[in-house]
């Protein structure tokens, strides 16, 4: 019988092109329809979804329905191209039907063009579908599905597996113990594969190989040497896996390994025992790692450690730590305490005040504060503000509270005050000038300071008491109002008045032989010239009695 072949327009010019049935997957319609996958068939060969037949190739004449036996002999193939990118191992399949006079065969191909038996079988219509397999080359690129007979045959089920292997030289690879940043510990490793490209990967990052993947298709029995690092960068015991992995095929080699740290001390060659609030302090404490120590107060509200330097806040006993926590390469180191006593420091304040007038109270100074950085206030000590101070010459006290009592003591400091004595003044209205024998008149004449003003005046005339002017004797007169000061007022300057006295027409002249002895006993008497004279009344008698003026 003359075969007769239809030949896929895609595929008649080249034997070349890529197939698409793909690996290990079992073949199905859309493959079959593929221009690509089915290289060739003759024109009775199809897909059949007869139940009784299952999915699959049908090879024979009839495809729907069963032929009758003694039909037709038929000779039909079907060509399958496999991948060009990988090898071929075995193909697996079920097969049903054809004639016991025909027979059901596979062959392989690398070209297209040479080919090899890799299964035969009889046919028997009465053999239900039988799973079986054959072994193929690693060149093979084409199978040949071909059936003679006269009943109807079918291949199913159709899958090609492709040869991949991967295997490692040691299971396991646990490097001796280091310390932090020594050199990576190194390990040869083999990897033998055949048509796998598989990559490698770490499950923990201390460890790493030299390559990110090994392999390549279409090579059998190769091996490629790789380098794994245990990298040493962090402390610690480190377990994890190198995974080789691809394609359904996976290799792992165990890795663990021990990185210590380095040791480290701390020296801190320092007294601190006692210090002022205000002193700045700062550490010298080293560690031989050369990394910066740490230091830590017992009491931050006390002293805050700031850098190597110490942020006192008050007084107070704190105690220092010096330390060193280590890093990555070093353990931490021994730590050091030292008590530190903080003591109060004294403010440098000092103040001056304005001199007061007596009259004005306390709290009218005017002070002239000098207290630097350190802000305060300044009060009175024992003493009211109201208070009123003569004039003279003081020292007085004053308290100076700082604002932070915490860091400075509260200073008590002397301070010189002046009173300077306040200045009086008399004010005298004019008086009416003209003044009668006997007729008292009122001064008004007023001192500022409220003292008794003083007066001067020709005593023979007149005489002023409690500001009364009583006219005594008849003339001319200038009284004089002044007031001499004293502890706490300054003199006051000098006010005058004139006055002219004139007898008194209602009055009768009384000899002094008429006064009673009360009168001659309250009579002023004074010497004029060598000669004794009586005054009384406003009259002037001499010592015989006469009335002399």
């Amino acid at each position: 019988m003359k075969k007769i072949y239809t030949l896929i327009v895609a595929l008649a010019t080249t034997l070349t092109l890529s197939a698409q049935l793909a690996w290990d997957t079992e073949m199905s319609k859309d493959d079959f329809n593929n221009a690509k996958t089915v290289y060739s068939k003759t024109e009775n060969v199809s897909w059949s979804s007869v139940p009784l037949i299952g999915d699959g190739i049908s090879l024979g004449k009839l495809v729907i329905d069963i032929p009758f036996i003694g039909s037709t002999p038929y000779e039909d193939e079907c060509v399958i191209a496999l991948p060009e990118i990988g090898i071929a191992e075995k193909v697996y399949f079920s097969w049903h039907g054809g004639s016991s006079s025909g027979t059901l065969t596979i062959f392989e191909s690398a070209d297209h063009s040479n080919w090899s038996q890799v299964f035969s079988t009889t046919g028997n219509a009465s053999v239900t579908a039988k799973a079986d397999s054959a072994s193929l080359k690693t060149t093979t690129r084409y199978l040949k599905f071909y059936a003679t007979g006269k009943v109807a045959a079918t291949f199913r089920k159709i899958k090609v597996s492709e040869l991949k292997s991967l295997s490692v030289g040691i299971e396991e690879w646990e490097p001796a113990s280091a310390m932090v940043d020594d050199a990576p510990a190194t390990k040869n490793v083999n990897v033998s594969w055949t048509n796998i490209v598989a990559s490698v990967t770490s499950t923990n990052p201390q460890f790493s190989a030299s390559v990110e993947t090994v392999g390549q298709k279409n090579l059998i029995d190769q091996k490629t040497t790789i380098t794994l690092y245990y990298s040493h960068a962090e402390a610690g015991t480190h377990e994890g896996e190198i995974v080789i992995s691809g394609e359904g095929r996976e290799a792992r080699i165990r890795v663990a390994g021990t990185t210590k740290k380095y040791d480290q001390t701390l020296t801190w060659n320092q007294t601190l025992g006692e210090c002022i609030a205000t002193d700045e302090l700062s550490f010298n404490a080293s560690a031989s790692s050369g990394l910066d120590v740490v230091y830590l107060s017992s009491d931050t509200t006390i002293a805050k450690a700031e850098g190597n330097a110490l942020q006192i806040r008050r007084s107070g006993t704190v105690t220092l730590t010096a330390t060193q926590p280590g890093n990555y390469k070093f353990n931490a180191a021994n730590q050091i305490e030292k008590t530190l006593v903080i003591h109060k420091a004294d403010p440098n304040v000092s103040a001056s005040a304005e001199e007061l007038t007596y009259g004005q109270r306390l709290s009218e100074v005017v002070l002239h504060e000098s207290n630097g950085e350190v802000p305060g206030d300044f009060t009175w000590l024992d003493i009211s503000t109201d208070t009123i101070l003569d004039a003279g010459d003081y020292i007085l006290s004053l308290l100076f509270t700082p604002a932070d009592t915490g860091i400075y003591n509260l200073r008590t400091l002397p301070v010189a005050l002046r009173v300077n004595k306040a200045v009086q003044t008399i004010v005298w209205e004019d008086q009416d000038s003209l003044l009668t024998v006997g007729v008292t008149a009122i001064s008004t004449a007023e001192l500022s300071s409220g003292l008794p003003i003083t007066y001067a005046y020709t005593a023979c005339l007149l005489s002023i008491e409690d500001g009364v002017i009583t006219p005594e004797n008849e003339g001319e007169v200038t009284v004089i109002a002044y007031h001499p000061g004293n502890h706490n007022y300054l003199p006051t300057t000098v006010v005058m008045q004139a006055f002219t006295i004139q007898a008194n027409p209602n009055e009768t002249a009384t000899g002094v032989e008429q006064l009673t002895p009360e009168q001659l006993r309250t009579a002023k008497k004074y010497i004029h010239a060598g000669k004794v004279y009586v005054s009384f009344g406003g009259r002037v008698y001499d010592a015989k009695g006469e009335l002399v003026k």
